[in-house]
């Protein structure tokens, strides 16, 4: 039982390895580098969220602007309720979701997530939900419902998901749909819901209710009708531009059309700030612990205080806080002494020694230069993409009862999941860059030129994907990586947050207010988020200078030739076996008559796209030669 021997390990540490000295964030940490900050605005009601934090707890170990881990923000959330009780205001912590799959410290572990678990649980969290990786394996949920769900007893809401109980053998809640509280200084009476998207592409061990059908429910609509509320607080995995919460907003609004609803979301991996009316909004923090979002109320009616504005808006505010030390320490008003918690300094070690035990600092290689998922255009010498598919996969594909014959693979950008910056590849770079455990499978001897259409099918004709919507549900942006939500006419322009889709091809955007505050001129910003919502510009605590985004295909193609002919008949189609619903719709449009179910196979078993980057990188990027190679 490796659950059970690992918790045991854990009651063994001493005490005496947990001692003061320890450095906040992890040793191999960079250190932050200053910039001007934008203060917090606080009400009676404050929140602290993260979502889509898919492991990273160790934190941004090559980037200074993230690089705070867990125990800083376990020691940050406990200075900001010390900073809540001083001036009698009430402070929640909230996380929607997404905590697996995509860091070492995750993905390398036996069973998986077995370290992460142990370290998650270090947070006092007020509230939180699943996410769409919490439920794509059986394992997962079941890790869910038997280890995090208990470790966070009655603060974990599902209300729309059911799991498979292993021993009753029967559907039932995955935790409790809804929970109502009172603040502890404020005396805010809140009712909390905790749902996800209309996900379809979890294992059969769980059951996500449509959000349509949930908010009809009697559970549902006696909660909503509770006159002892003085705020609606939904948390989720869904963007908090969605149908589903579009529809919870309406079904609460039918029925308390003046009550305030705060809601929390995520899965497209960027900060977002979203007015549904005076008295609703909702925000998004971001991904792989790059975020803590922040958010006030003021004006809430109080059972304390029963005060009830006729029609006055209680004020909403937001700021999205840059993961790192000096931020931290900003909004505190502490340094680096006064900052750290003992509880927190015991978790940073905590991880240092996890990730040891993992040998996540074990070096592969080193990249000569760095490559990029969307900082360039694609194609270009330094897009991920292209080094994809121009050197690693021509390289690397090659079945042994297929030798000789030549392939075209195809693979979905969305499988690749961070940038790889020069310097280093560890064992940690490996997860980081593409955590999932799909292989590939293959069609044997497929007609050259149709199965070069399917590329296109699926980059430039996505009307296809949806013309069969009401007998498949297969949405074109979960090819792409999440952050690029919405389709552009032009791939190649440079893309930025909108005030609607999140992403959206546009002109590039400056904070030229802000470029030369606390004396910083432009060329001393350091690069990051300069995000537009529909509060305005001023929503990222640290005044960056602009990075540019380019959009990328749903998929890329290699092919690969082992005997360098260009004269091509048929070839085998290769692809990720996560997309294969797609490649065999695109394949009808392409005329290939393939039935997928019957004609697809293995290839290259015990192979996937992780371990095959990894072995590339080990047989070509050796450390003595990365400086040799220019930018």
């Amino acid at each position: 039982m490796p659950y059970i021997l690992f918790a045991a390990a854990v009651l063994l540490l001493s005490p005496s390895l947990f001692t003061s000295s320890v450095r906040a964030a992890q040793p191999s940490a960079p250190e932050p580098v200053a910039a001007p900050l934008r203060d917090l605005t606080w009400g009676q009601l404050n929140f602290l969220h993260t979502t889509d934090t898919h492991g990273w707890l160790a934190g941004h170990l090559q980037e200074p602007s993230y690089a705070a881990d867990w125990g800083d923000y376990v020691s940050f959330a406990a200075r900001m309720r010390e900073k809540a009780e001083s001036d009698g205001s009430d402070l929640l912590v909230i996380d929607t979701g997404d905590r697996v799959e995509g860091n070492g410290l995750y993905d390398s572990s036996e069973p998986k997530g077995v370290y992460l678990s142990e370290i998650l649980r270090h947070q006092h969290i007020d509230l939180l939900s699943s996410g769409n990786h919490e439920l794509y394996k059986r394992t997962t949920s079941a890790a869910e419902f038997f280890t995090t769900i208990p470790n966070f007893r009655g603060n974990y809401l599902a209300s729309n998901i059911d799991i498979l109980h292993p021993v009753l053998n029967e559907f039932v809640p995955l935790a409790p749909r809804f929970k109502k509280f009172t603040t502890q200084n404020q005396g805010i009476r809140i009712i909390a819901f905790g749902f996800i998207f209309n996900f379809k592409n979890n294992d059969n061990n769980t059951h996500v209710r449509s959000v349509e059908q949930t908010i009809k429910e009697e559970w549902f609509q006696d909660a909503i009708r509770d006159e002892d509320v003085d705020l609606f607080l939904v948390i989720g995995h869904a963007p908090v531009r969605s149908d589903e919460y579009n529809d919870i907003y309406r079904e609460i609004r039918a029925i308390r059309w003046d009550t305030p609803i705060q809601f929390f979301g995520g899965h497209y991996h960027i900060r977002d700030y979203v007015r549904y009316d005076s008295k609703a909004y909702g925000l998004a923090s971001g991904r792989f612990m790059e975020t803590i979002g922040f958010m006030s109320i003021d004006g809430l009616s109080t059972s304390k205080h029963h005060f009830k504005p006729a029609l006055a808006a209680p004020k909403f505010g937001r700021k999205y806080i840059d993961n790192n030390l000096f931020s931290f320490y900003h909004h505190t008003g502490l340094d680096e002494t006064t900052f750290p918690t003992e509880h927190g300094r015991n978790v940073s070690l905590l991880i240092q020694q996890f990730r040891s035990a993992l040998k996540l600092d074990t070096l592969h290689g080193c990249a000569p230069r760095d490559l990029w998922m969307s900082r360039v255009k694609y194609p270009h010498r330094n897009s991920i993409y292209t080094w994809l598919e121009e050197e690693v996969l021509p390289a690397s594909l090659n079945d042994e009862s297929r030798t000789g014959k030549p392939a075209l693979a195809i693979v979905n950008t969305g499988a690749i999941r961070f940038d790889i910056f020069k310097g280093p590849f560890t064992q940690d770079t490996t997860y980081i860059i593409s955590p999932f455990s799909s292989g590939f499978r293959y069609v044997k001897d497929v007609p050259y030129d149709r199965a070069k259409f399917l590329v296109e099918v699926l980059n430039k004709q996505p009307q296809i994907m949806t013309a069969q919507r009401q007998h498949i549900d297969l949405p074109t942006w979960s090819l792409a990586p999440p952050e690029q939500s919405k389709p552009a006419d032009d791939a190649a322009a440079p893309f930025v947050k909108s005030s609607y889709t999140g992403w959206s091809a546009a002109g590039l955007l400056t904070d030229q207010a802000l470029l030369s505050v606390n004396g910083y001129a432009r060329p001393d910003l350091v690069p990051g988020y300069t995000t537009t919502d529909d509060a305005g510009t001023d929503g990222d605590d640290t005044v960056h200078s602009h990075l540019t985004f380019y959009r990328v295909p749903n998929c890329i193609q290699s092919l690969v030739t082992p005997n360098g002919s260009d004269e091509l008949e048929t070839v085998d189609l290769v692809y990720i076996d996560f997309i294969e619903p797609y490649v065999a719709l695109a394949a009808k449009f392409a005329g290939l008559d393939v039935d997928f179910s019957q004609d697809s196979d293995v290839y290259m078993p015990s192979t996937n796209l992780t371990s095959l980057i990894l072995n590339w990188v080990k047989t070509n990027w050796a450390c003595d030669d990365a400086s040799s190679e220019s930018e």
